[in-house]
């Protein structure tokens, strides 16, 4: 049976996650290069973005309804600061 772990004592992240409602042309934006999209957008609001992870449906642009989650992945100021973007699929 598979089992999990951790290979080093980390602290634990926390988590907050945001909707993104953004009109056409920001979505085009999006689109053109998401990586510097959100970290535009995040560094606009104090944020500090080392890395941005995107999902592939994006990146294809198969992202139906252009419904978008942003996940930060919040970590102590001397650990790295992460985003995942990633579609929503409509229900």
């Amino acid at each position: 049976m598979a089992t999990v772990h951790r290979p080093t004592d980390i602290e634990a992240s926390a988590v907050e996650v945001f909707r993104l409602e953004l009109s056409e042309d920001e979505q085009s934006a999006l689109h053109a290069d998401p990586e510097r999209f959100v970290k535009d957008l995040m560094e606009r609001d104090g944020h500090t973005v080392n890395r941005v992870l995107v999902d592939t449906a994006i990146l294809k642009a198969e992202c139906p309804g252009g419904s978008y989650e942003l996940v930060h992945l919040l970590s102590p100021p001397h650990r790295r600061s992460d985003h995942a973007l990633r579609c929503i699929p409509l229900k």
